[in-house]
């Protein structure tokens, strides 16, 4: 009996009950990759351009992103289940067509006459029955769904040209405003936030007041929350006095919160210098205060530097990589617009060089302090190293810049950056990380990440949403936000919602991965696949509707040959042309990745000629990342 415990106890461990990080559990999720590659496309267009990061530049994107955004959704669902739908482009201009040809006037071949309240139910019954006929045809004859909505496509594009021309010889339908109930569905369909309507200037301290502690707080409480979920909590009994703590806390608060307003706020070298060690002192205060107080300190041993497995050699290269880029950015001429071939000029060959160099070279002194877990100290100089080099790229940026948004805006954003890398390899070496699951330090940390998530969220929509005063009397350009919007955000939120909580999210994932493996375990394979159809054609006349509303026209070509770009959208954001693998918000943030990528071009005064090849290249890069944390995050289970 005692070899037999002793051969249990020395049984490794079900490497699949093994605990994973907050960290490692994000880079499991489909869509990160399609969230860094969204970060990475609003700066590069932030940087080029001087509308692409206003209100104004914000509400063009989203504009674009909305209908693309409600089809990619539900075309995502559809892959995950394992199957495409050609159709869903063509179908959304039919049901567009077919909701405005129900409520014209009767006449000569005219249309019918009917209410709104009658033509947009029967209009969203035709859609899901085309969407029923697809999923039963693919399902009862065995043939790809690819052949079977292809064929569904062409009926679609000919019926559109057909009967447009039958009815009022034109290759357009117009006059959907024409019906006596249009008002109350124009306010379902086709109703607009004028935001130069909605003043916020003394209520709450104003906008922008509410906009900075809102995205305070929430920042905090993100913070916290991942730390709840990293570290290994103090027994209560052991845990210093709590006014201590806490005093350290708000004082540590106080004083980053006033560095980072007074970092966007001044403009001047020495200024940027003092405001940037208040901030950084602030925060490294407040979190090494609430760490003392909450968490178990490092109990095992720092070790010594360890340069072994082409640690000390990535180091090497990033630092050298790092110092490159930074003499590129101060040797080569800023405002040179020269060109030097190409369309190549030498002020777009510094940013390439400048940008490039030290932008490896960090994430290589990051790659090495990742590797570095068995020896603390280099992986705490390697980290601090990492947030130095920011640090010193971010006020060479902030001396050489000319516009105001790099030299402070920019600057603090680099400087925030910074203090994070030097917060997380303080915190790394002085406090315990966790090696198993904490039910109630997960609830925390889970429920206090998602507040500072809405948090945000908040402070985001409160600056989009309302003007101010002096904001109107600078720019009088006029900014609207159509419902449709808000319809993108929602369709998004149930379709996550559904996929990740519900047993018909399961049975999608089940399908699409081994159909006849998930029919021999009870899932109602061929009935799962059939309402994703349906989702899909349901989702076309969502959109075909706001079209229908927003234009009171409909022509016969719309929406032909967009099932690509959704499909696009879709893949950019993680979801695997196999099926099986994906997320509905992932294919959220392709379809806003693409909308950047269209409207950040004009907005950069390029040529729209290009933008084409630019969605290639997404889709290329999108792949590979999305492969690349793939393969990663199932390593590190």
């Amino acid at each position: 009996m005692a070899a037999e415990s002793s051969a249990t106890s020395a049984a490794p461990a079900d490497e699949r009950l093994a605990y994973r990080g907050p960290v490692q559990r994000l880079l499991t999720r489909p869509e990160i990759g399609g969230l860094v590659g969204a970060g990475a496309i609003w700066i590069f267009f932030w940087s080029v351009s001087d509308v692409f990061g206003t209100t104004a530049g914000a509400n063009n994107y989203l504009d674009v992103a909305t209908s693309l955004g409600i089809m990619a959704i539900a075309v995502a669902l559809l892959m995950i289940g394992g199957e495409f739908d050609l159709s869903s482009g063509a179908m959304t201009g039919a049901t567009g067509m077919l909701v405005v040809l129900l409520v014209k006037d009767t006449g000569e071949l005219g249309g019918l006459g009917l209410p709104l309240t009658i033509a947009i139910p029967i209009t969203f019954l035709f859609a899901m029955g085309v969407g029923w006929v697809n999923g039963t045809l693919v399902e009862k004859t065995g043939l790809p769904s690819f052949i079977v909505t292809l064929g569904t496509f062409f009926v679609l594009r000919g019926g559109k040209l057909g009967f447009s021309k039958l009815f009022v010889d034109k290759v357009i339908v117009e006059g959907l405003d024409d019906a006596p109930d249009y008002d109350f569905w124009s306010n379902i369909f086709g109703s607009v936030w004028i935001r130069n309507d909605h003043i916020w200037d003394s209520f709450l301290g104003g906008r922008d007041v509410v906009f900075g502690v809102l995205a305070t707080l929430g920042v905090a409480a993100l913070a916290v929350g991942l730390m709840e979920l990293s570290m290994v909590r103090r027994a209560q009994g052991d845990r210093p006095s709590m006014n201590s703590g806490m005093i350290l806390l708000v004082i540590g608060l106080a004083a980053a919160a006033a560095g980072l307003v007074a970092l966007t706020a001044t403009d001047g070298t020495a200024a940027n210098w003092i405001w940037s060690i208040v901030m950084a002192a602030g925060v490294l205060v407040s979190v090494v205060g609430y760490c003392t107080w909450r968490f178990e300190p490092s109990s095992g041993s720092a070790g010594g530097l360890s340069m072994g497995d082409g640690i000390g050699r990535r180091i090497g290269i990033g630092l050298g990589l790092v110092v490159v880029g930074t003499v590129l950015g101060v040797a080569m001429d800023s405002s040179n617009e020269s060109v030097l071939g190409l369309l190549l000029t030498v002020q777009g060959l510094r940013a390439i060089l400048f940008g490039g160099c030290v932008i490896v070279g960090v994430l290589m002194l990051l790659s090495a302090a990742r590797d570095s877990e068995d020896s603390p100290v280099t992986r705490f100089a390697t980290t601090a190293l990492a947030g130095v080099s920011v640090a010193v790229v971010g006020f060479v940026i902030q001396a050489e810049a000319a516009s105001r948004k790099y030299r402070a805006e920019f600057f603090a954003w680099m400087m925030a950056a910074a203090v994070v890398l030097l917060v997380v390899a303080v915190v790394r070496m002085r406090f315990d990380q966790r090696r198993q699951p904490d039910g109630e330090a997960d609830r925390m940390g889970t429920l206090v990440s998602i507040i500072g998530i809405v948090l945000i969220v908040m402070a985001v929509a409160t600056k989009l949403l309302w003007a101010t005063t002096s904001e109107l009397e600078q720019s009088r350009a006029l900014i609207t936000y159509r419902i449709s919007i808000l319809y993108f955000f929602a369709f998004a939120a149930v379709a996550t919602w559904l996929l990740m909580r519900t047993k018909f999210g399961s049975w999608a994932f089940a399908v699409g991965g081994n159909k006849d493996a998930s029919r021999q375990v009870g899932v109602p394979a061929a009935r799962t696949k059939t309402q994703l159809f349906m989702t899909v054609s349901g989702a076309s006349w969502l959109v075909g509707t706001l079209i229908a509303f927003r234009l009171n026209s409909v022509q016969a070509n719309v929406g032909d040959g967009l099932e690509f770009f959704y499909i696009i959208a879709a893949v950019v954001g993680g979801n695997l042309l196999t099926g099986g693998y994906g997320s509905a918000a992932g294919a959220a943030i392709g379809a806003l990745i693409m909308a950047m990528s269209f409207q950040g071009i004009p907005f950069a005064g390029w040529n729209s000629d290009w933008r084409f090849l630019f969605v290639g290249v997404i889709l290329l890069l999108a792949v590979m990342v999305n492969n690349y944390v793939r393969g990663k995050a199932e390593k590190s289970r």
